[in-house]
């Protein structure tokens, strides 16, 4: 039985007019007239008889509207409850994201200051496939990527494009041979990327050999490395940019030269999530917050 046909069945009690009720509930008089046979039908009852250019309703109609309304109002209230309920346990409940360390380090600070700075959050430094599994188990909410590892659970949703570049310490390494700059880059190899890239850094090592340098856990060290002049690091543009805000000018890096006939395809951040939960609000304040610090780039 559609719960609609029962409201306007009640609206049609209070006003005692088809015209009225219909206007109630922003539908035309001759639906809400074929909703209340369907009704009637429904219930093997006749509800309303013609009178005039008017109606009247049944002895049996008045005898049912004061059960039909105490339903209505019951299941209102249980609604009401869960959406309250559901909005309080949200706010409670602790953020859980799932990130390589690329976008945590100068990056992830920004997304959560502002809008989610007094919400607890958990923000678990993973290996794209990790990250995709932690939110598949429900041990994350969200993750952050642009390195997708396809995962039958879960929804890939891309956020924003971004550039990757060569950065290193101004003035360094700029007449240097490409075969002979030294890399800094991630020691963690990729598994199950659908563009055979293997490094965390997305670098094409198959068809663009370089030379590594130094194999670092962390994108900071090598950004160290970098700032000392010692290697240069693929990373994405706006990493750079939000590097260079907050370090003294002398450490700031500047973008070298890729090699000839480098691939300039695009790159996307994507947002990671479960294909049952609904995007909600906390997705789309994500969302909007990495599309405002990727574009920075």
């Amino acid at each position: 039985m559609d719960t609609n046909r029962i409201r306007y069945f009640l609206s049609l009690v209070r006003t005692g007019s088809v015209t009225k009720a219909a206007e109630l509930h922003h539908i035309s008089p001759p639906a809400l007239s074929k909703a209340i046979k369907v009704f009637e039908s429904e219930l093997n009852e006749k509800l309303i008889v013609p009178d005039g250019r008017g109606i009247l309703l049944t002895d049996r109609a008045r005898a049912l509207a004061p059960a039909l309304e105490e339903i209505i109002s019951k299941l209102d209230g249980i609604v009401e409850k869960t959406d309250l309920a559901a909005d309080a346990s949200e706010e409670n409940k602790p953020l859980r994201i799932s990130t390589f360390e690329v976008f945590s380090t100068h990056f992830m600070e920004r997304v959560l200051s502002g809008t989610f700075e007094n919400r607890t959050c958990y923000i678990h430094e993973l290996t794209p496939g990790l990250m995709e599994q932690s939110v598949a188990n429900r041990d994350s909410d969200f993750a952050f990527t642009y390195i997708p590892i396809p995962h039958p659970e879960l929804d890939h949703l891309r956020v924003q494009s971004i550039e990757m570049g060569i950065y290193g310490l101004k003035g360094k390494f700029n007449h240097t041979a490409e075969e002979e700059r030294p890399f800094a880059i991630p020691t963690t190899p990729i598994e199950g990327s659908p563009n055979k890239v293997r490094g965390l850094d997305g670098w094409p090592d198959d068809a663009f050999p370089r030379l590594i340098r130094y194999r670092v856990g962390m994108l900071e060290t090598a950004l160290g490395l970098c700032r000392r002049g010692l290697a240069v690091a693929y990373i994405p543009k706006f990493i750079a940019k939000l590097h260079n805000e907050i370090v003294k000018p002398e450490f700031a890096l500047e973008e070298k030269s890729l090699p000839k006939k480098f691939p300039t395809r695009k790159e996307y951040v994507y947002l990671v999530k479960r294909k049952t939960d609904l995007e909600d609000d906390v997705a789309k304040k994500l969302g909007a917050s990495l599309r405002r610090l990727c574009s920075t780039s």
